[in-house]
């Protein structure tokens, strides 16, 4: 049976923090400078370099201080190398029912992707209990958060792509049940010039919009 607390942590924080570079390395230290900053929702993409050994590694650190999943999770074998390195949820860009399954068959969150309400409610529909709305920008920002949730409230929505500091609060009164950030915090330039103190403070500024609209 999959602990679903980890829902009212997610409702409590609201903030994931999308960490995706080009290395094991990089990643760790970005994921710190956001863990700094105040997030508490980690989610590694598995198209970094040593993604497994990065949430480890904050796993281990950080215990359970905060939550820290694997992104971009597209197939089993993934899902599996992830769990098996500590994620304590699986976050996939789309809605695949096999890797669903794995996930809650190990008893871990899944966290699926879809776009449009057919995807969103046959996602929900299958059980899932947080939907990724990915692309979220392109397919017309918090209106269209404010839309879905208007046909169906009871689904559990969070956006992805296109959230930023400047309109993370349109998102969240728009009905999000959380919000995906990523580039808007880990800027490529901070990330080249070992400038983690600004992704940091971009965090603690995303934190302080986030308790200002509670």
């Amino acid at each position: 049976m999959i602990d679903f607390s980890i829902l009212s942590i997610i409702e409590h924080h609201k903030i994931f923090a999308l960490v995706r570079t080009d290395s094991a390395e990089t990643a760790l230290k970005s994921a710190e400078a956001a863990i700094v900053g105040g997030i508490k929702l980690i989610e590694v993409s598995l198209g970094t370099p040593g993604a497994v050994r990065v949430i480890s590694d904050l796993r281990r650190k950080y215990g359970d201080a905060i939550r820290v999943g694997a992104g971009s999770v597209i197939s089993i074998d993934g899902a599996d190398r992830a769990i098996k390195g500590g994620a304590q949820f699986i976050s996939s860009p789309h809605t695949s029912a096999s890797i669903i399954e794995f996930s809650i068959s190990k008893k871990i969150f899944p966290i699926a992707g879809a776009a449009t309400p057919t995807e969103i409610m046959s996602a929900w529909d299958f059980g899932v209990p947080l939907i990724k709305v990915f692309p979220a920008y392109a397919f017309g920002g918090a209106p269209y958060i404010r839309s879905l949730k208007d046909s169906m409230p009871e689904v559990r929505l969070l956006p992805a792509s296109g959230v930023t500091v400047n309109n993370v609060a349109d998102f969240l009164q728009a009905g999000s049940f959380a919000i995906g950030i990523g580039g808007s915090i880990f800027r490529a330039g901070d990330i080249s010039n070992d400038n983690y103190a600004s992704i940091a403070e971009r965090a603690r500024l995303l934190i302080k919009s986030v308790i200002e609209i509670k």
